[in-house]
């Protein structure tokens, strides 16, 4: 409900200004892909994925970053501008923990994620304890389906 409002508040900004299609674009509501990114296991291929299949569908895209450090923020911000060059909108969620734990999370918040995008298998157990790794029944919970990008550019759904 409190997004439904604020998406009309930036609706009615956008009307003052002038720009009526963005108001429409707001009160429509935004199909989006959550992109689900480390420090640990970055890689720029699964950006260029994420981006080419946002313009594909039409879809927003909401980056799940998982870090401590921010290692890789510069690329991340020039991923993001790209991105909103391209007319697609863009935002960043920092979080740290486990991987699977914080994209379910994520996923259980914004009903709008038509997929999600990961890099590697290997990066959906960072920071995942054991108990945590096997959330196989909570997993299927998931209510889009999973992309994952291998290094090939080859992605496989899950």
């Amino acid at each position: 409900m409190m997004k439904r409002l604020e998406d009309m508040m930036a609706a009615v900004s956008f009307a003052e200004e002038g720009d009526a299609e963005g108001a429409r674009e707001m009160l429509r509501g935004r199909n989006a892909i959550l992109l689900a990114i480390s420090d640990v296991c970055f890689d720029t291929s699964v950006l260029k994925y994420a981006l080419n299949l946002g313009k594909r569908v039409q879809a927003g895209i909401d980056i799940l970053y998982l870090t401590r450090v921010e290692a890789h923020i510069d690329q991340i911000r020039d991923f993001m501008q790209t991105v909103c060059k391209e007319g697609i909108a863009c935002r960043l969620t920092k979080t740290e923990g486990c991987m699977k734990k914080a994209i379910l999370e994520y996923t259980d918040k914004r009903r709008e994620i038509i997929f999600v995008v990961v890099g590697s298998t290997p990066e959906l157990d960072i920071e995942c304890r054991s108990a945590e790794r096997s959330l196989s029944d909570a997993w299927k919970r998931l209510q889009c389906p999973l992309v994952v990008v291998a290094k090939s550019d080859m992605p496989s759904m899950a």
